[in-house]
């Protein structure tokens, strides 16, 4: 397997990368992105450069960013799990018009948190509907890196969601990724994407976004928006941001050896167990394709 089997001609990427008119180079361009993420926040964490940088974002949630276990919700969430989606919703909407992101470009496929990869069929029928209305020249998500579950779930729904567009004939838009977070040497990582080596040799196709005084100072007002969050985003910084294509994955294999981040957790989820759900979505896919 070869670089190029890995990362495709990627038409919108090489404008992205080029480092003199690319978006390294400080540049507005006329690209719309589609950020699809797990939870209000991630969208922050990982891409803020490029919601300013780029033109008429949109921001799809995977879920509503509200376990059904009051123990892995916010210290700050009380109530039902509804009035703590409702909390975690408005914080979307608050934080996002700071990045220009209006109302009517923030959608929510509505998966429950830690729950995503089970409703994977269904969320990516409904993210695949989104695209042809929406026309996103690119979609930027999360890797595939045992960081949380559902970040592995926006990586997988990205993935169907393009084989179903594929399907009925119409386009799917690139796809690229932004970091998260991921266990390494005993930690968590932040802001760097999960060293990979694909058997050809390491693939490091990937830009680094510095962001500007103005850019830092939106992106730590946008996390501070986020008051549910605080304890979890203290542990992020207000660094480089880094982008790059999103490579073939094979959701049916670990995305590193050894534990997850969220196995460490002694989350209910394992990596074992999402592997196992993610093959029999994506085999009923291939089923239903062949049908």
């Amino acid at each position: 397997m070869t670089s190029r089997d890995l990362y495709p001609p990627h038409t919108v990427w090489s404008r992205l990368a080029d480092p003199v008119t690319g978006i390294c180079a400080g540049k507005n361009l006329d690209v719309q992105p589609l950020l699809l993420v797990a939870h209000p926040d991630d969208e922050t964490i990982g891409a803020s450069a490029c919601m300013s940088r780029l033109r008429k974002c949109t921001v799809v949630f995977l879920t509503d960013g509200a376990p059904r276990d009051p123990a892995l919700r916010s210290p700050r969430a009380t109530g039902s799990r509804a009035r703590y989606a409702r909390m975690r919703h408005d914080e979307a909407i608050e934080t996002l018009a700071l990045a220009g992101v209006t109302p009517d470009r923030i959608l929510f496929l509505g998966g429950v948190d830690q729950e995503a990869v089970h409703e994977t069929p269904v969320l990516a029928e409904r993210f695949a509907s989104l695209l042809p209305q929406i026309r996103p020249d690119i979609i930027i998500t999360q890797a595939y890196e045992g960081g949380h579950p559902d970040h592995d779930a926006a990586a997988l729904v990205a993935t169907v969601s393009n084989r179903l567009l594929a399907r009925r004939g119409t386009t799917a838009p690139e796809v690229l990724e932004m970091t998260s977070y991921h266990f390494r040497d005993g930690r968590c990582v932040t802001g760097e994407f999960l060293p990979r080596d694909w058997g050809q040799g390491s693939v490091n196709e990937e830009i680094t976004l510095h962001l500007s005084p103005e850019e830092r100072n939106r992106k730590e007002r946008m996390l501070n928006a986020y008051v549910s969050q605080q304890v979890v985003l203290a542990g992020f910084s207000l660094g480089p941001e880094r982008l790059r294509p999103a490579p073939t994955y094979d959701f049916t294999n670990a995305p590193c050896p050894g534990k997850l981040w969220y196995e460490s957790l002694g989350w209910p989820m394992t990596g074992e167990r999402w592997r196992e759900i993610a093959a029999g979505a994506l085999a009923d896919l291939a089923e239903n394709s062949c049908a």
